[in-house]
């Protein structure tokens, strides 16, 4: 696959130190996400396969993908005055990333979906907290929590979707999940991880600094699994689901996942 106009430029890894830390903290959250919440072992087991998740899930993939295509070129232009560099990094990062959300159109379109379907549905509780959180952070402190939510999506792409899509390939075939490999793969040929985690550390200074980090990525992994709890119970629950506890699944799943992290890192 011919490399895009954003790959990793930086000839070592920033922060090491810190990374490892990190490295650590995402891998308690994978652990977490497949022991603590219901239907998460499922995406790793054939006979659990659910097409409306499926679909489900590859939607608000694209929603969120187009949602963040407004709040990237927002975290560029922060940086434009500020430190040209990132801003032009973060520019060609977001808008690389801005129109992947196509190739899970595709994907979709092989199961019966139509664009005018996938564009119908409104996104999850969940997904719109994640995004107030972006411009209410950008307003109030700049755009780190949007740039660590670029990492955090980079890094458990890599480590859950291949699992995942092993699965799914089982029930819809290798010519139906094309998108989210070719979108996988571009991530792992360009370096995307290392590279926005690179960028990510041009501003971070101190300790202090790596606090604010751990907390924001603590946080945009509770909205993850707040969005998966949201997505499980409409599908796969469905009629079995507790319509009022769909909108209090993200900030419930938010705090507690907040509060048992911070307590043990």
């Amino acid at each position: 696959m011919p490399r895009s106009k954003s790959y990793n430029t930086y000839s070592n890894l920033q922060r090491p130190e810190f990374r490892k830390r990190v490295d650590e903290l995402l891998l308690k959250f994978e652990r977490d996400f497949y022991e603590q919440n219901k239907g998460a072992e499922g995406m790793l087991d054939t006979s659990k396969f659910d097409m409306d998740l499926y679909k489900r899930h590859n939607v608000e993939t694209m929603i969120r993908i187009g949602l963040k295509r407004a709040v990237d070129p927002l975290v560029a232009n922060y940086w434009a005055t500020r430190d040209p560099q990132l801003s032009k990094e973060w520019g060609l990062y977001g808008a690389e990333e801005g129109r992947h959300d196509r190739m899970f159109a595709g994907d979709l379109h092989k199961v019966g979906m139509t664009d005018e379907e996938i564009y119908a549905i409104r996104p999850t509780f969940a997904t719109e907290l994640l995004n107030g959180y972006f411009y209410y952070t950008l307003a109030t402190e700049g755009p780190l929590a949007s740039m660590i939510s670029g990492f955090y999506l980079e890094y458990i792409a890599g480590k859950t979707q291949p699992d995942w899509l092993d699965i799914m390939e089982r029930h819809v075939g290798a010519n139906n999940t094309k998108g989210a490999r070719a979108h996988l793969a571009l991530d792992e040929d360009d370096d995307h991880v290392d590279m926005v985690w690179n960028m990510i550390m041009r501003v971070i200074k101190d300790e202090a600094d790596e606090e604010r980090f751990v907390e924001h990525l603590t946080k945009i992994n509770s909205l993850f699994v707040s969005y998966f709890v949201e997505v499980y119970a409409s599908t796969v629950l469905g009629a079995d689901a507790d319509p009022s506890r769909l909108t209090q699944a993200a900030p419930a799943a938010a705090v507690q996942t907040n509060l048992r992290s911070r307590a043990t890192v």
